[in-house]
């Protein structure tokens, strides 16, 4: 199977549910790296071993609902203060050391790096390392690198390269960063794949029209491509993004009381849709048909037949389906845009 897509989803419900209505024939050249979202405690204590165990546990269940795990990474960064935990609480549970990747890298614990090692091992489905953003900037990111394939002793055809470039910012910046980084790895070993990651959905909807369309700039893809014009690795440069979520949603710690707000997401060419309504637990589902009757009549909504998705914003924007709570449209938020970007 060539790889072509590698979207980075964080392990909640709205976002596994939207990989999983995307329609099996598209799903071939599609590999999820799927990230552990960070446990939020209540009131801020320090979660118990319990509790941890209960979260990764939840996780597990949670892609093993998706009937396949195979073709995909498993990242625990914001949850693996205790290796030992993340291999009782996710990978032995239900069993996904034999189906997905483990993910380290150069800045994770010897312990973190061992177990995905020995994982690695254990199931035959490789070793993907994730270089994040700040990660790049080091003058030894290199040797850094070779040293966590070597400690591993898993053969480079069998790492696959994870460059995550994190939200996209000043895109000159990320395009120098981002060829720098590709020239410097991509060459050193012959690895399985080298992946290109970057995100640029806002974290705030601040700032975006009430109960109208905004229009912001999706620039992933042309900073993709630029990066894999200027290096020589070129063609073999698989993209990723973070779909139509931002970056760090899977590391957001809640802190107290979060307002909700009714939003409909959608994705075009070069641009994201978006349609801000008012606080859920004020207005509740009755505010979503009108807001996504705004998506549905924009010349460039898809028509209802592109993907679940858009079935799911047309139906309600013409009240065929009930709208439900946040995380569905979130759900049909990611099945349009991971649908549009295997089309």
């Amino acid at each position: 199977m060539s790889l072509r897509y590698v979207p980075a989803l964080p392990v909640k419900r709205g976002d596994v549910r939207g990989l999983a209505e995307v329609s099996s024939e598209l799903m071939t050249g599609m590999a999820p790296l799927w990230t552990v979202p960070v446990i939020n405690s209540r009131c801020g204590e320090v979660p118990s071993e319990g509790d941890r165990i209960k979260h990764l546990a939840k996780a597990a269940k949670r892609l093993k609902s998706l009937g396949m795990t195979s073709g995909s990474w498993i990242d625990t960064l914001h949850v693996e203060q205790d290796p030992s935990l993340v291999a009782e609480g996710l990978w032995a549970e239900f069993g996904l050391f034999i189906t997905a990747t483990p993910v380290t890298g150069p800045e994770r614990s010897a312990a973190q790096q061992a177990l995905a090692s020995e994982l690695a091992h254990s199931s035959s489905n490789g070793l993907g390392v994730r270089i994040r953003s700040q990660e790049m900037r080091a003058a030894d990111v290199c040797e850094r690198v070779m040293q966590v394939v070597r400690r591993s002793e898993v053969e480079a055809e069998a790492v696959d390269l994870l460059l995550d470039l994190g939200v996209l910012g000043d895109l000159a910046d990320a395009i120098g960063r981002g060829v720098q980084v590709v020239e410097a790895l991509g060459g050193l070993a012959p690895w399985r794949n080298v992946v290109l990651l970057s995100g640029a959905f806002p974290a705030s909807s601040q700032g975006w029209l009430r109960d109208q369309v905004s229009r912001l700039p999706r620039p992933e893809r042309a900073v993709w491509r630029a990066i894999g014009e200027r290096s020589r690795i070129g063609r073999r440069l698989v993209y990723g993004d973070y779909s139509i979520v931002h970056p760090d949603k899977a590391a957001k710690v809640s802190t107290g009381p979060v307002t909700i707000l009714g939003k409909v997401l959608y994705t075009a060419a070069e641009e994201y849709l978006v349609v801000k309504g008012r606080a859920m637990s004020v207005y509740g589902a009755a505010q979503m048909p009108p807001l996504a009757l705004r998506i549905s009549k924009s010349p460039l909504f898809r028509g209802r037949a592109f993907s679940a998705g858009e079935r799911y914003i047309a139906d309600c924007a013409e009240q065929r389906a009930a709208p439900g709570p946040p995380e569905r449209w979130v759900q049909a938020g990611h099945t349009q845009h991971l649908t549009l970007v295997m089309s």
